[in-house]
């Protein structure tokens, strides 16, 4: 009787706490069950929040300080950023004889008169970055929109490279450059707004009128990059960008391209931040800095004809050392500075 009690009393004992156990079992699973549903429910809210909340106002605040290559979304458009334009003249002359040199094939052809200053471009350029550029990558030229001012633009708007179409320098600069100033800048929307606004701006701001208002600074000479500087801050009221051309055969440089920058409301600005053409330190300057690519210890020619192609040197010919070629350069620097009449090409 007492074994039967006892194996009794076991059992309940040993179902009770199966029951316990298994209460356990139910209670956990149901708290992990609870747990997953809120974790989903949770989720659910933060997707929905994201995808359908309101865009905070001040999301575009930063968007000029990105680079090039993030462009802003406005009015579901792909908008590349700039900060100027850089509006470049160039001096026929050199820039025949640079695609002369650069080509065996190369033919050059200049305008008549060669000694003015023509338009090379407008160029939408992010500070401290190149570009943007090709910004409609499904633009087309079409010169006929051009029909009104073509015979301005073959005057002043030149194709130096004769080995090209004459109007291939306008496609380029169109596709290039102008397709980026037509996304924010409603005054250069279209072709003929944007080579319009070129011959404008060459009226207006002719580095042939800089030179000879201020130090009557003509072709055929040398001279020193703080006289040019001096001559176009004096006339632009800003700093503008000086640009020039090396030749590897005569180690000599020639005033290429002058580079004037306005801002997007097309308002005269300053052109620093131009990648390739940095600030300058001048010793002894009243402008004391320069934004150029020059050697400002070197002459600058300023050529007023595209220098003879040179005959080969025989072999058995001396050569210039570089150390008789600086005492040339700098002999050539005296006589450009009191102007006299002579014609250096060094060979």
């Amino acid at each position: 009787m007492h074994t039967i009690t006892t194996d009794r009393v076991a059992s309940s004992s040993l179902r009770l706490s199966n029951r316990h156990s298994e209460d356990g079992i139910d209670r956990t699973e149901h708290f992990v069950g609870a747990m997953k549903l809120s974790i989903r429910i949770i989720c659910a809210l933060l997707f929905v929040h994201l995808c359908f909340a309101a865009p905070n106002s001040n999301r575009y605040d930063d968007e000029d300080s990105r680079e090039n290559s993030i462009a802003a979304v406005e009015q579901g458009k792909q908008v590349h950023q700039f900060d100027l334009l850089i509006f470049t003249q160039r001096w026929p002359i050199t820039a025949c004889y640079e695609w002369r040199e650069t080509g065996k094939e190369h033919i050059c052809g200049l305008p008549t008169p060669a000694t003015v200053w023509t338009i090379h471009g407008i160029w939408p350029t992010k500070l401290n970055t190149i570009g943007p550029a090709f910004c409609n990558k499904s633009a087309i030229f079409d010169v006929s929109q051009l029909s009104p001012i073509e015979p301005q633009l073959e005057a002043h708007w030149v194709n130096v490279e004769k080995n090209k179409p004459d109007d291939s320098l306008w496609e380029h600069e169109w596709l290039k450059h102008g397709t980026c100033a037509a996304e924010a800048i409603e005054q250069l929307n279209t072709e003929a707004k944007y080579f319009g606004q070129g011959l404008s701006w060459l009226e207006q701001h002719s580095v042939s009128a800089a030179f000879a208002t201020n130090g009557d600074i003509k072709p055929g000479f040398n001279y020193s990059l703080p006289t040019l500087n001096k001559a176009l801050y004096d006339y632009y009221g800003k700093n503008v960008a000086i640009e020039c051309f090396f030749d590897r055969k005569t180690h000599q440089q020639f005033l290429n391209e002058v580079r004037i920058c306005f801002d997007k409301q097309l308002q005269s600005a300053d052109c620093d931040g131009i990648v390739g053409l940095e600030r300058i330190v001048l010793p002894n300057s009243r402008v004391g800095t320069v934004i150029s690519n020059c050697n400002a210890a070197k002459p600058i020619f300023y050529p007023d004809a595209v220098p003879k192609k040179q005959e080969k040197k025989e072999e058995d010919e001396e050569e210039v050392s570089q150390s008789d070629r600086d005492v040339v350069y700098e002999t050539v620097y005296e006589i450009s500075d009191g102007k006299t009449e002579i014609e250096v090409i060094l060979v």
